[in-house]
């Protein structure tokens, strides 16, 4: 009697979506989101069979098969036949498809188009092709002398072609011809994922465009002279007594008067107004104090990028950080809040954020300073007490010989001298604000031409689509070799990849996301049981880590569940239709309670729009969800049966086929 218990559920839960938004989304979305305006994927409506064709083989080289699939379709069947076009078309067909996964009309299709090519001229893409076929028909049989004879073949290909074949025939041909179409292969796939200098490539596709850097108006209030006429005509007052003392000047304590008068005020202005001008400038620069507020205000798409700048720019052990570029960070939210337009999008200024950030961390952990700070002459507190000093030893050596012309001296002096100091400092220290945001916007425009220069060598999606196939190859190769397989032990694999917690979003118009982070699982199904194989995968480098393994039998699965989300988006306005969005969610539990897989087609929140959604779609059919979900099922279903269910299923596929 089997006493293999499981439970396969498969449960639909329909809701609806309103358009509320929350901060966290808003500003997760605005720093981990670009979008890039690119038409791979697009069509206008009027384009020539040969402009759809490269649509297709977009979405074919983007990992999205199933819609190239259907476009080729269209092509293969209503256009004039050509040999690239089959081989791609069948390719497309098999790609990311086990042999359960063919009904009698779709290998009627692919026969056809087989057909269709027997009649063209033998050229690159006819012997890709035949070789496809001769794989697809022997796949089954790992030890046929016809799948040796169809690997030699698939050797004699350009590595291009077999990247191709090898890429997208992964889930269907057996075992033993995956591994020896592996060891056939000019590429070797360890190296290749790393190659067109993946390493600093890679990290440029996440990047949104730049906008050039405007010019910072400094905005300082200068002294209003309607406002300072009294104090200048005290001052001018001041001045023509001193004059007069000049003048009239005789003995020897006037001259030591006017001598020390003349000197203090020289001191005082040598000293004093670039003290002054310097207090000033820090003043500028310092954050207004603001008023508690009951409720926090919201921080704007602004703040929330230059705080990420700064949290990514953070040096290694400064556990001061946040306090030390506290300042700098506020002065640049200001600016850029005031500067940005509404219309325009914060995004294309974050490289703009990401090099003051750097900036201010290559200076830790000296001052932190928006510019050169000014240079400060030594001791100038004491010669101004000196001067001031001078100054009245001189009042009152004056004061004993020319009692009247000291009066308005001293009254011209204190009421218009320090007015004209301050207007001084003031209008030097808006001299040199201007002087300094001219370099710094100098500065700023250099790098905008730097940047903009390393964008040039941004990577195309399908160079995205072609590295992440390959780490998923080269992970899947990985955990084979250190699970000591041998080649009939292996029955099938799934490979899934998941967006990690943190990563980044980038993708082109209409074509699926990628991400800097990937949580990849490998699920190798084996004469003995699963074993699986978590692995977190630095996208922008090609680094691997955390790394777990698991191993069970099957008969320790207890069960296995569905579970689909159905929602409405969109439907606001006429031009945004309401659309339905499905979300699936798989797990597989094991009889102790443990969710060995929990696997999930929806990251984000639930309030995503109708572009969210596609982009949604697009992430699951690049994900290898699809293929994995039949497949794990299965084996919740039918347990250590499913491996003769399996084999039976690829009988059949041979009889099909062959019929």
């Amino acid at each position: 009697m089997n006493t293999f218990v499981r439970d396969v559920k498969i449960a639909n839960d329909n809701t609806a979506s309103d358009e509320a938004q929350v901060e966290s989304q808003i500003a997760a979305q605005l720093v981990d989101s670009v979008v890039h305006e690119m038409t791979v994927y697009n069509l206008s409506g009027r384009e020539t069979p040969e402009r759809k064709q490269k649509i297709a083989l977009a979405y074919l080289n983007g990992g999205v098969p199933r819609t190239a699939e259907r476009k080729l379709h269209e092509l293969v069947f209503t256009e004039t036949p050509n040999s690239q076009r089959i081989y791609y078309y069948v390719l497309a067909v098999f790609s990311e498809r086990g042999p359960d996964d063919f009904d009698v009309d779709r290998i009627a299709d692919v026969r056809k188009a087989l057909r269709l090519g027997e009649g063209l001229r033998t050229d690159e893409w006819k012997r890709a092709c035949q070789v496809v076929r001769s794989l697809v028909e022997r796949a089954q049989s790992d030890n046929d002398v016809g799948s040796y004879d169809a690997v030699e073949g698939f050797g004699d290909l350009s590595a291009d072609r077999q990247d191709e074949i090898s890429r997208h025939l992964t889930r269907f041909v057996g075992a033993g011809v995956e591994q020896r179409l592996d060891a056939k292969r000019k590429r070797k796939v360890g190296v290749e994922r790393l190659g067109d200098r993946r390493r600093e490539r890679a990290r440029l596709f996440f990047e949104p465009e730049p906008s050039a850097p405007t010019h910072y108006q400094v905005r300082m209030s200068l002294p209003d002279l309607n406002e300072a006429k009294r104090p200048l005509l005290w001052g001018l007052l001041a001045s023509v007594a001193f004059a007069g003392l000049v003048v009239t000047a005789s003995g020897f304590l006037v001259w030591a008067g006017v001598s020390l008068v003349g000197a203090g005020c020289a001191v005082v202005a040598r000293y004093g107004v670039p003290s002054r001008a310097q207090l000033l400038r820090k003043l500028f620069r310092k954050p207004e104090p603001r008023e508690p507020e009951k409720k926090p205000q919201p921080r704007t798409p602004v703040d929330v990028l230059v705080d990420n700048s700064f949290r990514e720019a953070r040096p290694q052990y400064a556990k001061n950080w946040p306090n030390y570029a506290a300042p700098y960070r506020t002065r640049l939210k200001k600016r850029f809040n005031d500067q940005i337009a509404e219309d325009e999008d914060p995004k294309q200024y974050k490289w703009l954020f990401d090099w003051h950030a750097r900036r201010v961390a290559a200076r830790w952990p000296h001052h932190d300073r928006g510019v050169e700070p000014e240079a400060v002459l030594r001791n100038a507190l004491q010669w101004q007490l000196g001067g001031i000093a001078a100054l009245l030893v001189g009042v009152v050596f004056l004061a004993v010989v020319q009692r009247w012309l000291v009066v308005p001296l001293v009254a011209g002096g204190w009421m218009g001298l320090p007015v004209l100091a301050e207007a001084i400092a003031t209008r030097r220290t808006a001299v040199r604000l201007r002087r300094e945001a001219e370099k710094l916007f100098a500065d700023e425009h250099a790098e905008y031409e730097r940047w903009s220069e390393e964008l040039k060598g941004r990577p195309s999606d399908a160079e995205m689509a072609r590295w992440l196939a390959l780490d998923k190859a080269h992970l899947r190769a990985e955990a084979v070799r250190k699970t000591n397989l041998a080649e009939h032990d292996l029955v099938s694999h799934v490979v899934i990849n998941q967006m990690a917690p943190g990563a980044r979003r980038g993708s082109v118009r209409s074509g699926p996301p990628r991400y800097t982070k990937y949580d990849v699982m490998i699920i190798l199904l084996t004469r003995f049981g699963v074993r699986t194989s978590r692995v977190r995968l630095d996208f922008t480098t090609g680094a691997l880590g955390n790394e777990d393994w698991d191993v069970f039998g099957y008969d320790r699965i207890a069960s296995a569940s569905l579970k689909t989300k159905v929602r409405t988006v969109g439907g606001a306005t006429p031009t945004d239709p309401a659309r339905t969005v499905h979300h699936r969610r798989f797990s597989l539990g094991l009889l102790d309670g443990t969710k060995i897989i929990d696997l999930n087609e929806r990251v984000d929140l639930d309030d995503a729009d109708v572009e969210e959604a596609e982009l949604e779609q697009l992430a699951a059919a690049t994900s290898g969800m699809d293929a994995a979900f039949p497949v794990l099922r299965a084996v919740a279903l039918h347990g250590p049966a499913w491996i003769t269910h399996e084999r039976g299923r690829r009988a059949l596929w041979s009889k099909t086929w062959s019929g």
